[in-house]
Order: C-alpha cells, then sequence, then structure tokens
C-alpha cells in the first residue's frame, strides 16, 4: 500500500508540473498571437501545427496517466476487498467461537443449577428426619418419664433396661448417620457456591466481550469440575488465558481499524485528486476549444485582410493606368484620390470593427470561462456540502451507538446488582439454615447427654436420694423452661392475632375510603357525561345553526350573483345612456355653435363679448355635468367594491365558524376516549381490589385456623419457623396499605386529569357561547339589512311616483313656456330627457330588488342631478328668451326703452348664471360630504338634497323679487314649478 501510494503521489505531482508548464505555454503563445497577429500564414500555420502535435502529445500523456490511475485504483480495490474478506472471516470464526463457549458455559449453569436444586431437596429431606428424630425424642422422653414413675410406684417389679440401652444405641447410630449426611451436605453447599463464584468470574469477561476459545481449554474446563481445588486453579489460568487472547485480539482490531481508517482516507485523497485531475483536464479540453476557434477566426480575419488588400491593390494600380491615361483634366484625378481616401477609411474602420467582434467574442470567451468555473466551484461547493452531512449522519450513528452501549453496560450493571443480591439473599438463607441446624444439634447433644446421664443412673446400682432429688430438680428446671417457651409461644401468638386484627382493621379502613372515592370518581364520571350530552346537543344545534347558515350563505352567494348580473347590465345601461348623453351633448354643441355664430353676425360690436361670456358659461355647466356624471360612475363603482368586501367578510366568517365547529367536534370526540379510557381503568381497578379483597380475607382465615387449633405441647425448637411465618404474613399484610396507597395517587391523578378536563370543557362551552352571540349579531344585522330593503322598497316607489308628477308639471311648463318658433328644438330636447327618465325609471324598478344604503343615496343622488338638468333646461330656456328678443331687437333697432329692457335682461340672465353656479358648486359640496358620511346612513343625503333644492327655489324666488320685469316673472313663475314639482318628494 506505501509503495502503490507514493507511486500516486509521484504521479500526481509530475501531472500538476505538467499541466503548470502548459498553462504557461498557453499562456505565452496566446501572447505572442496577439503580439503577432499581423505576420504572415507560414508562420500562423506553423505555429497552428506545433500547438496541434503539442496538444496530441498532451492528449497522450494524459491517456497514459489516466490508465496508470485505473491500474492502480484497481490495486487499491482488489487490495481492499482483500482485507475485508480476511476480517469478516475472522470476525465469522470469533462468532462461532463465541457461540460455542456461550453454549459450554449454558451447560455448565444448567448442570449447577440441577445440582442446586438436588441438594435444597436433600436438605428439605434432612430437616423432615431431624424433625422427626425430635419427634421420637420428645416420645422417648415420655416413656422415661413415664418408666421413672412406674419405679417409684412399684419398686418390686423387675425391669428390663437392656431394650431401652439397645433402642438408644440405635438412636446413637442414626445421630451419627445423621450427623455425616449434615456434614456431606455442608460440603456440597460450600461447592456448589464455590461454583457460583466461578460462574460469577467467567460471566463477567464474557459479557463485556466474548472471544474465541479452542477445544482443549473446553476439555480441560470440563474434565477440571471434578474437584473444586484443581477447578478453581484450572479456571483461573483460563480466565488469563482468555483475558491475553482479548487483549490480543483487541489490540488487532484496532490495528486493523485504524489500517482501515488509513486506507479510507487514501481512498478519499485519491478520489478528490481524481477528480481535480478530471477538472484540469476538462479546463484544458474547453481551453483548447477556445484557443481553436480563436485561430479559426484569426484565419477568416486574416484571408479577408489579404482579400481587401488585394482589392486596394488593384485599386491603386487601376488609379495609376488612368492617371497616366488621363492627362487632359484634373478633376477626375481628384475624384480618384478622394475615392482612394474613402475606401482607405473604409479598410480601418473595417479594421477597427473587426477588432471590436474580436474583442466582443474574448469578453463572450472569458463570461463563458468564468461561468463554468463557477459551476466547478458550485459542484465542489455542493460535493462538500454532502461529505459534511454525510460525516454529520456518521457522527450522529456513532453517537447513537454509543448511547445504545452505554445504555448496555447500564443495564447490564443493574442485572449484575441484582445477582449479587439474590446471591446475597441465598447465602444470607443458608446461613441462617446452618444456624438453625447447629442450634438444633446442640439441643440434640443436650439431650443426648441427658439421657445418658438417666441410662447412668438407672445402670448404677448404688442409687442414693440425693442423685434422685437432683435429676427431679432437672426435670423440675425443664419443665419450667417449657412452661416459660409456651407461655412465650402464646403471647405471641396473641400479639400476632392482635396485630393482625388491626392490619385488618385498616384494610376495612382503606376499602371504605376507597369506596368513597369510587363513588366521587363514578359521580364525576356521570356529571362528566351529563356535560357531555349537552355538548352533543350543543353540537346538533350548532350543526344546525351551520346548516342554516350554509343556506344563508348559498342564498348571499345567489344574491351577490344576481346584484352582480344586475350591476354589469345597469352599468352596460348607463354607459349607453351615458353615450347617448354625450352624443346630444356634442349635438347640442353644434346647435349652439351655430346659433352662437348666427348671432354674431347679427350682434354687433358690444354684444359679441356678451355672447361670449354665454358660451364660456355653457362651456363650463357642461365641464361640470361631465365631472357630476364621471363622480357618480366612480360612487357606483365604490359601492361595488364594499359589497363585494362584505361578501367576502361573511365567506371568511363562515369559513371560521366552520374550522371552530370541527375543532369542537375533535375535541369532543378526544374526551370521549379519555372517558372510555377512564372508565375502562376504574373497571378494572373496582375488579382488581374486589380480588385483592378477597384474597386478603382468605389469606386471613387461613393464617388465624391454624394458628388457633396448633397444639400448645410442641417443642420450643419450632419457634423460629413460626416466627418467619407470621414475619412473613405481617410483611404481605403491610404492603396490601401501600398498594392502596399508590391506588390512591393514580385516582387522585385521575381527579385532576377529570378536572382539567372540565375546564377545557367550560372554555370550549364559552368559545361556542361567544360565536352563538356572533351568529345572532350577523342575524340581527340581516334582519336589520331586510327592513331597510323593504324601506328602500317603498321608498322608491314614492320616488317613482314623485318622478311622474314632476314630469307632467314640466311637460305641462314647457309647453305652456316654450314659444311656438323653438317648438321642434324643445320638443327633441323633451324626447330626450323623457327617454332619459324612463332609462332611470328602468333602472330604479331594476334596482328595486337591490340592498343597500349606498344604492339609496345614489338614486338621491340621481334625483337631484335630473333636478338640476331641469333647472338648467329651463335657464337654457330664459336665455333663448333672451336671444329671440335680441334678434327682435335686431329687427328693430329704433326704440332706446327697448336697449334699457336688454340690459336688464342681460343682468338678470348673468346674476341667474352666477345663482346657478353657486348652487351646483354647493350642491357638489353637499354630494362629497355625503360620500364622507355613507358610512353613517342614507338619512342626512336626504336632507341636504332637500336642503339643496329649497335653497334653489329660494335663491330664485329672490332674484324674482329684485326683477320687476315681466322676463323675469317668467323666471319666477319657473321658480313656482320647479317648487311645486319638487313639493311631492318633500312630502
Amino acid at each position: 500500500m506505501s509503495n502503490g501510494y507514493r507511486t500516486l503521489s509521484q504521479h500526481l505531482n509530475d501531472l500538476k508540473k505538467e499541466n503548470f508548464s502548459l498553462k504557461l505555454r498557453i499562456y505565452f503563445l496566446e501572447e505572442r498571437m496577439q503580439q503577432k497577429y499581423e505576420a504572415s500564414r507560414e508562420d500562423v500555420y506553423r505555429r497552428n501545427i506545433e500547438l496541434k502535435v503539442e496538444v496530441e502529445s498532451l492528449k497522450r500523456e494524459l491517456q497514459d496517466k489516466k490508465q496508470h490511475l485505473d491500474k492502480t485504483w484497481t490495486d487499491v480495490e482488489n487490495l481492499n476487498s482483500h482485507n475485508e474478506a480476511e476480517l469478516r472471516r475472522q470476525f465469522e470464526e470469533q462468532q462461532l467461537e463465541t457461540e460455542h463457549v456461550y453454549e459450554v458455559l449454558e451447560n455448565k449453569i444448567q448442570l449447577l443449577q440441577e445440582e442446586s436444586r438436588l441438594a435444597k431437596n436433600e436438605a428439605a429431606r434432612m430437616a423432615a428426619l431431624v424433625e422427626a428424630e425430635k419427634e421420637c425424642n420428645l416420645e422417648l422422653s415420655e416413656k422415661l418419664k413415664g418408666v421413672t414413675r412406674n419405679r417409684d410406684d412399684v419398686p418390686g417389679d423387675q425391669v428390663k433396661p437392656y431394650q431401652y440401652t439397645e433402642a438408644l444405641a440405635q438412636r446413637d447410630k442414626r445421630i451419627k448417620e445423621l450427623s455425616q449426611s449434615l456434614a456431606a451436605q455442608e460440603r456440597l453447599v460450600e461447592q456448589l457456591s464455590r461454583e457460583k463464584q466461578l460462574l460469577h468470574l467467567l460471566e463477567e469477561p464474557t459479557s463485556m466481550e466474548v472471544q474465541p476459545m479452542t477445544k482443549e481449554l473446553l476439555q480441560n474446563q470440563l474434565n477440571s469440575s471434578e474437584t473444586p481445588t484443581t477447578q478453581q486453579s484450572v479456571s483461573e489460568i483460563h480466565l488469563a488465558e482468555l483475558q491475553e487472547k482479548m487483549q490480543q485480539t483487541e489490540a488487532n482490531n484496532k490495528i486493523l481499524q485504524e489500517k482501515l481508517n488509513e486506507m479510507t482516507c487514501e481512498l478519499k485523497f485519491a478520489q478528490e485528486s481524481s477528480q481535480k485531475q478530471d477538472g484540469t483536464i476538462q479546463n484544458l479540453k474547453e481551453t483548447l476549444k477556445s484557443r481553436e476557434s480563436e485561430t479559426e477566426e484569426l484565419y477568416q480575419v486574416i484571408e479577408g485582410q489579404n482579400d481587401t488588400m488585394s482589392k486596394l491593390r488593384e485599386m491603386l494600380h487601376q488609379s495609376q493606368l488612368g492617371q497616366l491615361h488621363s492627362t487632359e483634366g484634373t478633376s477626375p484625378a481628384q475624384q480618384q484620390v478622394a475615392l482612394l481616401d474613402l475606401q482607405s477609411a473604409l479598410f480601418c474602420s473595417q479594421l477597427e470593427i473587426q477588432k471590436l467582434q474580436r474583442m466582443v467574442r474574448q469578453k463572450e470567451r472569458q463570461l463563458v470561462d468564468a461561468k463554468r468555473h463557477m459551476q466547478f466551484a458550485k459542484a465542489a461547493a455542493h460535493e462538500r456540502e454532502q461529505q459534511k452531512e454525510a460525516s454529520w449522519r456518521h457522527n450522529q450513528e456513532l453517537r447513537k451507538a454509543l448511547k445504545h452501549l452505554q445504555e448496555e453496560l447500564q443495564n447490564k450493571n443493574q442485572q449484575l446488582r441484582t445477582l449479587e443480591a439474590e446471591k446475597y439473599n441465598e447465602i444470607r438463607t443458608q446461613e441462617q439454615n446452618i444456624q438453625h441446624l447447629n442450634h438444633s444439634l446442640s439441643h440434640k447433644e443436650q439431650l443426648l447427654q441427658e439421657f445418658q446421664e438417666l441410662l447412668q443412673y438407672r445402670g448404677n446400682p448404688d442409687k442414693t436420694l440425693e442423685a434422685n432429688e437432683t435429676l427431679l430438680e432437672k426435670l423440675r428446671q425443664r419443665i419450667q423452661d417449657r412452661a416459660v417457651a409456651l407461655e412465650r409461644t402464646i403471647d405471641e401468638k396473641f400479639s400476632a392475632l392482635e396485630e393482625k386484627d388491626k392490619e385488618l382493621r385498616q384494610l376495612h379502613l382503606a376499602v371504605r375510603e376507597r369506596d368513597h372515592d369510587l363513588e366521587r370518581l363514578r359521580e364525576v364520571l356521570s356529571s362528566n357525561e351529563a356535560t357531555i350530552q349537552s355538548m352533543e346537543s350543543l353540537l346538533r344545534a350548532k350543526g344546525l345553526e351551520v346548516e342554516q347558515l350554509s343556506t344563508t350563505c348559498q342564498n348571499l352567494q345567489w344574491l351577490k350573483e344576481e346584484m352582480e348580473a344586475k350591476c354589469s347590465h345597469w352599468q352596460k345601461e348607463q354607459e349607453s345612456i351615458i353615450q347617448q348623453l354625450q352624443t346630444s351633448l356634442h349635438d347640442r354643441n353644434k346647435e349652439v355653435e351655430d346659433l352662437s355664430a348666427t348671432l354674431l353676425c347679427k350682434l354687433g360690436p358690444g354684444q359679441s363679448e356678451i355672447a361670449e361670456e354665454l358660451c364660456q358659461r355653457l362651456q363650463r355647466k357642461e365641464r361640470m355635468l361631465q365631472d357630476l356624471l364621471s363622480d357618480r360612475n366612480k360612487q357606483a363603482v365604490e359601492h361595488e367594491m364594499e359589497i363585494q368586501g362584505l361578501l367576502q367578510s361573511m365567506s371568511t366568517r363562515e369559513q371560521e365558524s366552520q374550522a371552530a365547529a370541527e375543532k369542537m367536534v375533535q375535541a369532543l370526540m378526544e374526551k370521549n376516549s379519555e372517558l372510555k379510557a377512564l372508565r375502562q381503568y376504574l373497571g378494572g381497578k373496582d375488579f382488581m381490589m374486589s380480588q385483592t379483597f378477597i384474597s386478603n380475607q382468605q389469606a386471613e382465615v387461613t393464617s388465624i385456623c391454624p394458628s388457633r387449633g396448633e397444639k400448645t405441647d410442641q417443642g420450643s425448637m419450632q419457634l423460629p419457623s413460626r416466627d418467619g411465618s407470621t414475619s412473613l404474613t405481617t410483611k404481605e399484610d403491610v404492603s396490601m396499605p401501600r398498594s392502596t396507597l399508590g391506588d390512591l395517587d393514580t385516582v387522585a391523578g385521575l381527579e385532576k386529569e377529570l378536572s382539567n378536563a372540565k375546564e377545557e370543557l367550560e372554555l370550549m362551552a364559552k368559545k361556542e357561547r361567544e360565536s352563538q352571540m356572533e351568529l345572532s349579531a350577523l342575524q340581527s344585522m340581516v334582519a336589520v339589512q331586510e327592513e331597510e330593503m323593504q324601506v328602500q322598497a317603498a321608498d322608491l316607489e314614492s320616488l317613482t311616483r314623485n318622478m311622474q308628477i314632476k314630469e307632467d308639471l314640466i311637460k305641462d311648463l314647457q309647453m305652456q313656456l316654450v314659444d311656438p318658433e323653438d317648438i321642434p328644438a324643445m320638443e327633441r330636447l323633451t324626447q330626450e330627457v323623457l327617454l332619459l327618465r324612463e332609462k332611470i325609471a328602468s333602472i330604479e324598478s331594476q334596482g328595486q330588488e337591490i340592498s343597500g344604503n349606498r344604492r339609496q343615496q345614489l338614486l338621491l343622488m340621481l334625483e337631484g342631478l335630473v333636478d338640476e338638468r331641469s333647472r338648467l333646461n329651463e335657464a337654457l330656456q330664459a336665455e333663448r328668451q333672451l336671444y329671440s328678443s335680441l334678434v327682435k331687437f335686431h329687427a328693430h333697432p329704433e326704440s332706446s326703452e327697448r336697449n334699457r329692457t336688454l340690459q336688464v335682461e342681460l343682468e338678470g340672465a348673468q346674476v341667474l348664471r352666477s345663482r346657478l353656479e353657486e348652487v351646483l358648486g354647493r350642491s357638489l359640496e353637499r354630494l362629497s360630504r355625503l360620500e364622507t358620511l355613507a358610512a353613517i346612513g342614507g338619512a342626512a343625503a336626504g336632507d341636504d338634497t332637500e336642503d339643496a333644492s329649497t335653497e334653489f327655489t329660494d335663491s330664485i324666488e329672490e332674484e324674482a323679487a329684485h326683477h320687476s320685469h315681466p322676463q323675469v316673472s317668467q323666471c319666477q313663475v319657473l321658480g313656482h314649478s320647479g317648487r311645486r314639482a319638487q313639493s311631492p318628494s318633500g312630502v
């Protein structure tokens, strides 16, 4: 590997040097080409050939180096595959050996467990035999007592002492056998303890890392289990060997891992170097392509220059021939010189253009190269980011593996601790059993000594009273000791019974508390069920409300579509009306211009100025009318925008209500599932409590009955076992309140959860109430809008009636006021006004179904515009009358009174025009105020329009009061007629 790496590094260094030299050559060649682009063709061809030769040599070298790199790469891959195969094989062998060691250890553990079970059975059998011996000893003591009594009572009878001596000898033999068996059992126990220690020592290294173990070691281990001393020594040797082998394998694994890491690093470095070489090769190829294209372009430029040079030479030759031939005049020679100058200038300009083109192409190539370099840099950065991500993922995996290993180590430590605790408990129990057996053996030895003394006393022929008294005292002491022991046992039994009664009372109290807690939980569950039912009913009501709202939304959408259709139709009609009005205005303007032209022809020099002022004022009025129409169109567009905004807000409110309803349904479903789980948990708890209570009662009854039915005549040796049983029962009884305490904690936790659920349900109910309030507010708004629509429909009907009445009055007044000469023009105007009013009435009849205060305001504004149009028509009629009077004056220019009257009439007309302009300005201001006060309501708009109409009529009356001319009286008649026409609207 080291040789391959060195060769690769040498090749890479050589390639870098060659690349650098190539770059230098290319750079110098570029400079030479730029300096000597005007050289001859032969130099260029020669240099091109040299460059091609160099390029081919470089390509061959690159191919050779690629082949060499491929060979090295295949060698590295083969080495890696070979090393990986060896590592896998070693790992598999290690796994097989560890499995074999595990199997052997499991077999050993099973054998040891069977031996321990047999030892336990033998110990139990020996305990039973000891108890039987105790009973036999007690029977013998009773028989001895009976014999002594019979001897005291009947001294003359002959007793056979040899029978008793034989029985005692048999008992001695049996006791010796039992002592021997006990010693054997103790040896077995010691052997088992040693074997367990050995197993513990063997399990610790195998739990960390189990390494391979040879067949010879296994056979030695199996053969070494014959004797404990040899087993300990052999196990220690095996453990040392195993530890050494484990250390060796660990060292080998570390070395192999280091080698693998080195190989991976070398491979990564080789891959990066190969990628860099590929990039450099691509860059060289691209630069070569660009240089070839540049050389081709230079060839083309040189060819073009040669062509131009040849053309210039031909032109010079022809010019010289022309100069030689044409010696007569100097003008053509000058022309030819000028042509040559122009051609040279053209040639220079072409050369400059070509230079500029070349510069542009070079810049483009530089840009392309820069973009390519940027792409390579981006690709390299992307690869680096991918490598970083891969390394980060690898680090995360390693961290996870470390965490997993740490958890496994913790689990194993816990398992070892538990095993140690179990072994410690077993050792303690064994020690207690041994102490108990030693105590029983000492007691038996005392009994045997006493029996031997009694037999010796019986065998002695010289019996004295002192010996008899000593025996009797011993027997009395023995009886007293037994009585004391019996009293102690009775007292302990009674104390144990009292403690059990107390525990029973505590258990009864705990059960009652549990019952109370269960009743409270049931009440809480019933209340929760009631709340759930109420919430379900609320949900149903909400569902119905949602359905109603959906239907209302559908109706509103349908109304919106109808409104949009009607608005579009109304807009189209308005546009058509506006077009007609514009055409009529255009026609009227033409008529007014014609009239003004005729009047100017007839009028004098002083009166032409008045006519011009009148024309200007008419133009101003027309502009004001156009402004009013544009404002009305803007107001209509704004009204449509407001309607669309309201519809959008309604749709958003509906979506929010639907989302809130869905959230409520989901929350209720979750609460239902939680309540079901709580019910199941409480049912299981009730069942477990009943079962535990029944089992506790049965255990108490069973423990009390045998304790009361025991015999009081048994020996004192049975006390420790009974004390142990009582302690166990007390422990079991004490464990029950602890379990009840744990259940109480769970019940408290459940109550807290239920209280939290109640709070959440209350919050959801509050949210539902708020949503209901919002819905009721929306419904009230809809009802108010419907009422307003009805009121608007009634107002529209009344307005249509008033409009009809006004139209009739206007027709009558027009027929009264119009002169017979102006009848056709006035009829045409009246027809146009009637058409407009009919269209407005049709629009109003179509807009009766449309709701909203804004439409009412628009209608009121349109009425005001119609009134103003009628007033303007009346003013125009008055002006025409003035024009007619002026025409009559021109027809009869003799009278001076008529001049005065004309001046008075013109002044009145000017006053009327000024007043009309003021009224129009006020009406525009009020329209702007109405637009600002549109949010408050449409009541103010009607009042403002009525005030405008009254002000207009009052102004006309004041003018009538100031001017006492008959023509002004006609204007008063017009004002009174307007007042009569407006009186129904005021009503």
